[in-house]
């Protein structure tokens, strides 16, 4: 299972699993609108692109899903699927192709989530792949 939401007494928690850092990325988005909604209701009919950079996997992953906050918060769009390609040079660069489409009712709407917190943020690499625990502010 690429994700699984964990109990927490305030927040969302969800650790995350992917064979690589871009899928790793692409199912924490996953994630992320699964707190909030049902995802699996979103249909990809509109394509959104952006960019972010930061030194690290872990700022990484946590400008990608605070970006994705922004889209939800700013055009009201939910996404269920990302196609994600990391550049690494000085910084790491994501370029995303994000797809989804406007809020409605009829995606069962859950938990506001509003910021992602840095505690208990933590993005690792095993033999596994790669994996993350993430703590959603609701």
């Amino acid at each position: 299972m690429p994700f699984r939401f964990l109990d927490h007494t305030a927040d969302v928690l969800v650790e995350v699993d992917a064979p690589t850092f871009e899928k790793l990325l692409a199912e924490a988005g996953r994630a992320l609108f699964a707190a909030m909604l049902d995802v699996d209701k979103v249909q990809p009919v509109v394509q959104t692109f952006f960019s972010v950079s930061a030194k690290d996997e872990a700022d990484l992953l946590y400008n990608f899903l605070e970006e994705l906050l922004v889209y939800k918060d700013a055009d009201a769009l939910a996404f269920s699927r990302f196609s994600v390609d990391v550049k690494r040079g000085e910084q790491l660069t994501a370029d995303v192709i994000a797809e989804g489409e406007r809020i409605t009712p009829g995606h069962n709407p859950r938990a506001d989530v509003k910021a992602i917190s840095w505690h208990d943020f933590r993005v690792w690499r095993d033999e596994n792949g790669w994996h993350a625990r993430i703590l959603m502010d609701v």
